[in-house]
Parts: C-alpha cells; sequence; structure tokens
C-alpha cells in the first residue's frame, strides 16, 4: 500500500490543527499560523508562495527523518500562490492585480494559477507518496453546490479550496475526511453524504473518532479486509 495522501477538512474550532500535529513523525507546512503553540517539526509562519516552495521541495527530495507531511492549511497555500500569481505576495488583493487581469487578462490568471498547482505543487506532494511520506492537507470546510448524477444540484459542506482546483484535489486525494462535533465527540466521516463532500479508498463505511491513531487503524484495517477478500476472489477463479 502505498502512502496514503488526501484532504481533512471541517469548520473553525474543531481540531484540524491538533490532528496534524498528533501525526506520526509529522512536518507542518504553517501557512495560517494556526501551529504557533509548538515549533518541533512546524515552520515558522509563512507568508509568501517563495517562502513555502522551498520546504516542499526540500520534504520532497532532501534526506530527513519525516513520515508525514502535513499542510495547514491547503486553502492558503492557494491563496499564497493566487497572490504570486496576481503580483501581490504577501499584500493581499490588489485593485488592479487580480487573476482575471493578470498574465494579459481574459482569466490568463486562473491558467497560471492552475499550472502551479499540476506543474509544481501536486509533482512534489506525489514525490513525496513515492517516498514513503504520507500527504495530509488541512482544508477549512465551505457550502458549495454540487450537481449529481441526475443533473439535481443540491447544497453541501466540501474542502474550501478554490473552484478550478478542488475537483482536481478531490480525484488526486485517496481520502477527503469531513470533521465535525456530534455532541461531546469529535467525528471524521470518510463516506459521501447528502451533507458533506467525502470519500476513501479504503473501503471505510463508518464514521471513525477524529483522531490520528484512530485515522490509521481504519485505513489499516480496512485495507488488509479489501485485500483479503481480493485475494479470495482471484483464488476462486484460478481454480
Amino acid at each position: 500500500m502505498s502512502a496514503p495522501k488526501g484532504i481533512i477538512y471541517g469548520s473553525i474550532g474543531v481540531g484540524k490543527t491538533i490532528f496534524g500535529l498528533n501525526a506520526s513523525k509529522r512536518f507542518v507546512l504553517n501557512c495560517e499560523n494556526g501551529a504557533v503553540y509548538t515549533k518541533k517539526g512546524v515552520t515558522d509562519y509563512l507568508r509568501t508562495w517563495n517562502e513555502m516552495q522551498p520546504w516542499l521541495e526540500a520534504i520532497a527530495y532532501e534526506e530527513h527523518d519525516y513520515k508525514t507531511f502535513v499542510v495547514d492549511t491547503i486553502d492558503w497555500l492557494l491563496r499564497r500562490i493566487e497572490e504570486h500569481v496576481s503580483g501581490t505576495d504577501g499584500k493581499g488583493k490588489g485593485l488592479e492585480a487580480t487573476l482575471n487581469r493578470s498574465h494579459g487578462g481574459y482569466g490568463n490568471g486562473k491558467q497560471v494559477l492552475m499550472n502551479y498547482v499540476y506543474q509544481e505543487v501536486l509533482p512534489l506532494l506525489d514525490k513525496m507518496v513515492e517516498r514513503g511520506i504520507s500527504v495530509v492537507l488541512l482544508a477549512h470546510a465551505a457550502r458549495q453546490n454540487f450537481t449529481n448524477i441526475d443533473g439535481i444540484t443540491i447544497e453541501k459542506s466540501s474542502p474550501d479550496i478554490h473552484p478550478v482546483l478542488q475537483t482536481t484535489f478531490v480525484e488526486w486525494s485517496d481520502f477527503v475526511g469531513a470533521a465535525k462535533v456530534e455532541g461531546d465527540d469529535r467525528v471524521l466521516f470518510l463516506t459521501e453524504t447528502s451533507q458533506f463532500l467525502a470519500k476513501n479508498r479504503y473501503g471505510i463505511v463508518d464514521p471513525i473518532r477524529f483522531d490520528w491513531d484512530e485515522f490509521c487503524g481504519a485505513i489499516g484495517n480496512n485495507f488488509k479486509k479489501l485485500t483479503s477478500e481480493l485475494l479470495k476472489e482471484q483464488s476462486a477463479k484460478i481454480t
């Protein structure tokens, strides 16, 4: 089984950063200054894409002992790339230099943003996975409209990722987990419902406790189950 890669999202205060900090042998890319109470295995607050990119390259290619790469959060990382593309690094949105007006106008800035993701971000993350490093992209939650296969549009929660890139990141992910508070418990859903977007490639059906060890255990146990069932099917065909 290759190292897991995917998205964990939820509302403010659900415990996304704590979840990432509890990951085994983790390195946290601090994009929004949310992991300020610990410095071990966490970058300083990175305010621009030019500050973030070298860290991704270092984890992807240099020698180290980290086994989990956590981005806190992917929506803020993409925002910094958006600012970089529009020429407003570290300054927020400019009045003139927007994605729609940058790089010749006519929405060319959006294509440049997508190129950064396709040609730099995802290849670096894939290189980490090839080296056995799990990738966890933390994200905030947003309400968005989705059209199902029957043409019915419904509103549900999903990762707050730039609209031109959300489908790409969801398809790339082995898991998309929606974290929420239910009573006194924090729960992680890894199967889609009418209320939120979620998925996993491990056969996990039931919600689990929003905890790193519980998450890893569910992946391992369900992967073994799927592998066992597949071997039985193949054996039955041979005999």
